[in-house]
């Protein structure tokens, strides 16, 4: 058995995601697109904190847009894995049993991470997703929709109003995703 179909196995065997989510703004993305990497913390986000975290999700949400942007990358999520294997989910290192020692749980939507920067190919991108409201129009993704077309990359847009609100953090999903990311690491198949 090659290491890929390994692989494979053991990202299905442990219900991990089959895509992640990378948000960001138009002008992001024109440069994620050029270098074939997200690199941490370049370019323009509201989040000001330079933790050199790559961030993905296995999710959208009205929440990671507004904080992310308005482009939203959906890749395979084992083929980005294979490329970049210092993905991992980000593990506050709570227990179940701590869950009620904190007012607001430290989570944040996007919960899986890489150090620094996630080398990706075109044939890795599932599809683009281009999030309109008031202010962003489909002209405003003229220049992104060009390079999609010429690497026949799908596309397609979606008003926010569609995409889930996020009230209240996902604290079951938290851990069934480190739960299960311990069980991929750990599974062994011959």
């Amino acid at each position: 058995m090659n290491i890929r179909t390994s692989l494979s196995k053991r990202w299905k065997a442990s219900r991990l995601p089959i895509v992640f989510y990378h948000t960001t703004f138009i002008k992001n993305a024109l440069l994620m697109l050029k270098e074939e990497k997200i690199i941490a913390n370049k370019g323009n986000s509201i989040c000001k904190e330079k933790n050199g975290l790559v961030s993905l999700s296995d999710r959208l949400t009205k929440g990671i847009i507004e904080f992310f942007g308005n482009v939203v990358f959906e890749f395979n999520a084992l083929s980005l894995y294979m490329k970049n294997k210092s993905i991992i989910p980000r593990d506050y290192r709570i227990s179940e049993d701590e869950v009620d020692k904190y007012d607001e749980l430290p989570f944040f939507e996007n919960e899986w991470v890489a150090h620094r920067e996630i080398e990706f190919d075109f044939k890795d991108i599932n599809k683009v997703l281009f999030i309109r409201d008031l202010e962003f129009r489909e002209l405003a993704f003229e220049d992104i929709i060009r390079i999609l077309k010429r690497n026949n990359i799908e596309f397609c847009f979606l008003h926010e109003k569609w995409l889930p609100d996020n009230i209240l953090p996902d604290i079951t999903r938290y851990f069934f995703r480190v739960e299960n990311w311990r069980k991929f690491i750990n599974e062994k198949i011959y």
